[in-house]
Order: C-alpha cells, then sequence, then structure tokens
C-alpha cells in the first residue's frame, strides 16, 4: 500500500544538548516554510538535566556539576545520557488532523511495538504519560508545538544509568520508577538497532515512507553550514 505521506529520518550521533536544542529549532522554522520534510532525528546526549514547563519548584535536586537548560516542552525534570535515545519528530500537524493527543500516543505507540520485538512487553499507565513496563517508566514523553510544528519529542532508554535519575528526585515519579531495556530483559540493545526497528514501525503508524538522508544531502536541499558548524 502506498504511504500518504513521505518524510525523512536522521541520525544525529551523539550532539551537545544546547547544540541540539538549536537544531530543533532552525529545523521547525524550515518545516513551517516547506522547506524540509517531516523528519524525525535520532540522537544521544552527553550528562544533561532538562526542565520542562510542568516542574514544581518544591522538587529536591541533587545536581553536581551537570549541564541544565530550561526548555518549552511539556513535563518536569528529566536526565537525558549515553545509552539513551532520543526521538526529535519535527512534524507538521497542520496536515494530520492538529491532533496532539493522538500525536503522543502514536509517539508511545512506536516504542511499545519497537520493543515488542525484543520481547519486551510495554504499555501505558491512565495518569503518566510516557511508556510504562508495569510500574515502572522506560520511556519519557516531552512535546511542544509551535504553530502546529512539533519538536522535542521522547527519551528511551536502553542502556541508561538510571543511578543518574536519582540526582534529580522527580515529583510524583521515585528515582526508582524508571527503567531501561537492559534492566528488564538483561540484553544491551544498540541505539542504531532500537532506531531501525522503530523507524519502520513509525512509518506504519504515521502512513509515511521515511527515507534516510544524512547532514550532506539535507545541506544540498537549504543552506545549512550555519546550523551544520553549531550542531
Amino acid at each position: 500500500m502506498t504511504p500518504t505521506y513521505f518524510g525523512w529520518k536522521m541520525n544525529l550521533g551523539q550532539r551537545p544538548y544546547k547544540a541540539a536544542h538549536e537544531w530543533q529549532k532552525r529545523m521547525v522554522r524550515y518545516r513551517l516554510n516547506g522547506m524540509i520534510r517531516d523528519t524525525i532525528f535520532y540522537t544521544t546526549h552527553p550528562h544533561v538535566i532538562t526542565i520542562g514547563r510542568d516542574f514544581q519548584n518544591s522538587c529536591p535536586l541533587n545536581i553536581d556539576e551537570i549541564e541544565v537548560h530550561q526548555i518549552s516542552r511539556g513535563g518536569g525534570i528529566t536526565y537525558h545520557g549515553p545509552g539513551q535515545l532520543v526521538i526529535y519528530p519535527i512534524f507538521d500537524l497542520r496536515r494530520r488532523g492538529r491532533d496532539l493527543r493522538a500525536f503522543i500516543h502514536n509517539i508511545e505507540e512506536g516504542i511499545i511495538r519497537a520493543f515488542d520485538d525484543y520481547n519486551l512487553k510495554c504499555g501505558r499507565k491512565n495518569d503518566h504519560i510516557g511508556v510504562w513496563v508495569k510500574d515502572h517508566k522506560i520511556a519519557s514523553i516531552g512535546v511542544a508545538v509551535q504553530r502546529w510544528i512539533s519538536f522535542h519529542g521522547a527519551a528511551v532508554n536502553l542502556t541508561t544509568d538510571l543511578n543518574k535519575f536519582y540526582m534529580i528526585n522527580p515529583c510524583g515519579l521515585t528515582p526508582e520508577t524508571m527503567t531501561s531495556a537492559e534492566k528488564e530483559i538483561n540484553q544491551k540493545i544498540t541505539l542504531d538497532d532500537f532506531e531501525s526497528n522503530l523507524s519502520e514501525h513509525y512509518s506504519k503508524i504515521f502512513d509515511t515512507k521515511f527515507d534516510a538522508i544524512d547532514m550532506n544531502e539535507l545541506a544540498e536541499i537549504i543552506d545549512l553550514e550555519e546550523s551544520s558548524q553549531t550542531l
């Protein structure tokens, strides 16, 4: 069956959070102006703490010598680091029903289906956004939109050092709530392997053929000299 949409996917490798955040904002502008397709960017970050709009200042923090960024996504405070696949879908939701709740549901669904490929059964909890293994959270979701262009996205714990979550003592969820694929099935799933499976599921869920594109190919389409240097 011919897909309804055509998009791109790009693996950025490991990138500093600040540079990737600026890159996202630039991609949002390009998508809004029709210069790029709906694109999923995959990356991983060095150790960093991000704080979303819903963070409550009463939460105790144990952050010591680690980058902290306050950003515009939904959700509270979380940790990003090695062994965690971060997913940034830059999508034009104007042509996908302008339904943010459905969009978040689809992001979760892809992760759930991808983990099923490794015989790891995941699901949702009615009172918490994200992907769960029973009462433990394996993927966090935090999405923002600007004029119906999505940015930010999801963070999936594959071989993440779960001890890092003790730095932030997140309100509502204790650090013990966080889990990883490695902890649940005693298997080291690589970022590239999981990304490949996840992309296949997202193609079906979003009814989109995602073609791989690299930085040089993208630069030929739009002027990315400044972006490439800062990323």
